[in-house]
């Protein structure tokens, strides 16, 4: 490829001292051994040259917040191919599948916004300060390293964005890469084959004939869609300190790199030294909000009538919790908001052994409201509990292995529906075997 490169260039009258020294590093880097190669998946790196300042690190101090709803304050030295993690107080027994997110001790540093970015094709971007592309090959330079990756792991690579640009990402051809350039009559598609990119041109096959488009003009390129699988896993995003993010299956991470498999054949590889939080997809965990129930019964007696939400109380409020004997509350991200009377039944359709929620009547009613939360399990009461405005938040965690439906409902009190409004924080499907 590096020949090839300076074949091209010498014939276009390009050879500038800077490329050459840009060419001696990549020599220097395969003389090293950090070039593209495969290793059953086809491995490419994200990492800079300078592997060995990476060799001994792991993933330092972290937060890991488990499925189950605990958190662990540990450092990361590795995770295994079969996803066992390794590091300072960790249970012997943990695996990645088990966890929701890692939370590292590293912070996300000032970009400049005029950068450019790579898109991958299963989600996640690339910050970058340059680019060129050769033989089917991406290479890019940015603050975090120089990487080189093969052509059909990118959905695009964009300078400047815009709604056509972001459409055509999101729909991309089948048959055609597009180039979309800024011309005096506006923004412009150009349809074909993408044959290179330096830093002065983009070459395209056009109706059977190579052209060149002034790379200042080129706003975005969209590559064709090959139809690449995603892996087989529970998907991560993670977070670089540059503002990039990865997303697929995290494989391993060995000697302070993590390799992440962003489609079925391919992955890529992330220097741990520069993440700052992952978040997991897990597979062994299900949040009710983001599924539908089978079945919904809402009747309210005396207090206006408002249907369950996802991600809120009923009153379209954050999902809040007052603690007991105090004015501080807690809040949740994910669960459901529900009103007496009411009931929402969920199919547990794929196994799982557990439900947990955190229960309490909303913040917002300001200490009023009675009722009584229950969860039940074809046909079988579970957990059932009264709570109150003043109560503060109950743990929920009931065993429904084997059991098809679950079943939340929320029953009036002493003062019938008045208040009721109930929140499930956190309500999720687990599975811990």
């Amino acid at each position: 490829m590096i020949s090839q490169l300076l074949k091209n260039d010498m014939n276009g009258r390009y050879l500038s001292s800077g490329r050459i020294l840009i060419w001696m590093g990549t020599l220097v880097g395969a003389c090293f051994g950090d070039c593209f190669t495969p290793e059953g998946f086809q491995s490419n790196w994200l990492s800079s040259t300078a592997k060995a300042a990476t060799q001994d690190e792991g993933l330092g101090q972290a937060a890991i917040e488990l499925i189950n709803g605990t958190t662990l304050k540990s450092s990361i030295q590795g995770i295994a191919s079969e996803g066992q993690v390794d590091g300072n107080a960790i249970p012997p027994d943990l695996n990645i599948r088990q966890v929701l997110s890692i939370k590292t001790a590293r912070k996300l540093s000032d970009s400049p916004e005029d950068r450019a970015k790579l898109q991958f094709v299963g989600g996640g971007e690339l910050w970058i300060d340059s680019v060129s592309m050769a033989d089917e090959k991406i290479k890019s330079f940015s603050a975090i390293g120089t990487r080189e990756l093969p052509l059909e792991l990118l959905s695009a690579i964009v300078w400047t964005n815009s709604p056509l640009i972001d459409r055509k990402i999101k729909a991309p051809s089948v048959d055609y890469d597009v180039i979309f350039v800024n011309t005096s009559s506006g923004e412009r598609m150009v349809e074909g084959i993408l044959e290179a990119v330096d830093s002065e041109f983009v070459r395209i096959k056009y109706k059977g004939e190579s052209k060149k488009i002034g790379l200042g003009k080129v706003k975005a390129i969209v590559t064709a869609d090959l139809g690449l699988e995603k892996p087989g896993g529970a998907a991560a995003a993670i977070l670089l300190t540059d503002g990039s993010q990865i997303v697929g299956e995290i494989l391993k991470l060995e000697g302070g790199i993590f390799t992440v498999g962003v489609t079925a054949e391919n992955s890529v590889q992330v220097p741990a030294r520069k993440v700052v939080s992952i978040v997991i997809q897990s597979d062994r965990l299900r949040y009710l909000s983001d599924q539908e129930p089978l079945e919904v019964q809402e009747k309210s007696i005396f207090a206006f009538q408002r249907p369950w939400k996802k991600n809120l109380s009923v009153a379209g409020k954050p999902l809040e919790i007052r603690l007991k004997d105090s004015e501080e509350v807690r809040s949740f991200k994910k669960g459901l908001g529900m009103q007496a009377s009411s009931r929402l039944v969920f199919a547990n359709d794929a196994g799982f052994d557990r439900f947990s929620a955190v229960a309490g009547i909303a913040a917002e009613t300001n200490g009023r409201g009675d009722c009584q939360m229950i969860v039940r399990g074809d046909g079988i009461e579970l957990w059932s509990e009264r709570v109150t405005g003043e109560g503060g938040p109950l743990e929920v965690d009931v065993d429904i292995e084997g059991l098809k439906e679950i079943v939340l409902m929320v029953s009036p009190g002493a003062e019938f529906d008045l208040g009721d409004h109930a929140n499930w924080g956190e309500a999720r499907f687990i599975k811990t075997k």
